[in-house]
C-alpha cells in the first residue's frame, strides 16, 4: 500500500493539460470579451473622464503599477507606441507577453502546442512580483530619470 502511493507520487507529469479541454470555452469567451471591449477603448479617450480613476492614486497620491494603463491601451490601439510607453512603460510589453501566453493557452486547448510560455516557468510569479514592485517603487521617486516613469 505504501509503495503504491509512492509510485503515484513520483509518476511522470504529462505536458498536456487534461483539464484544458473543458475550459476551452472559457478561453474563447475571454477572447470574445476582449474583442468586445477593444472598440470601447478605441472610441473613448480615457483622459476624458468617462473611465474611473485609479483608487490607489486617489487615496495615496502615489502611482500604482497600473496607473496610466487605460491611456496606454488607448494610445496602443491608435498605433501611438511612444504615447503608450510614456503613459505606462510596462504596459506594451505586458500586452505582448499576455497575448502570446493567452494564444498559447487557446492553442493548447486544441492540442496544438507551439511554444512554452515564459509565464509557465516555475519562478515566473516571483519574477513578475519583483518587476511590478520595483517598477511601482521607481515610478514614484521624484528624481530624474525615475520621474519619467510616472504617467
Amino acid at each position: 500500500c505504501i509503495s503504491h502511493s509512492l509510485d503515484l507520487a513520483y509518476s511522470p507529469v504529462s505536458w498536456k493539460m487534461p483539464g484544458i479541454r473543458k475550459h476551452r470555452w472559457y478561453y474563447l469567451a475571454g477572447v470574445a470579451g476582449i474583442f468586445f471591449l477593444l472598440p470601447l477603448y478605441y472610441a473613448w479617450d480615457p483622459e476624458g473622464g468617462l473611465f474611473p480613476a485609479c483608487p490607489f492614486h486617489s487615496l495615496t497620491g502615489l502611482y500604482c503599477t497600473g496607473c496610466g494603463s487605460q491611456r496606454a491601451l488607448h494610445d496602443l490601439m491608435h498605433l501611438d507606441l511612444l504615447g503608450s510607453f510614456s503613459h505606462n512603460l510596462l504596459f506594451p510589453p505586458a500586452v505582448v507577453l499576455l497575448g502570446l501566453h493567452f494564444g498559447n493557452r487557446v492553442l493548447r486547448g486544441f492540442d496544438k502546442v507551439v511554444w512554452k510560455s515564459p509565464l509557465d516557468a516555475r519562478r515566473a510569479p516571483l519574477v513578475l512580483l519583483a518587476v511590478v514592485l520595483l517598477f511601482t517603487l521607481l515610478r514614484n521617486l521624484p528624481w530624474a530619470p525615475f520621474s519619467h516613469l510616472a504617467p
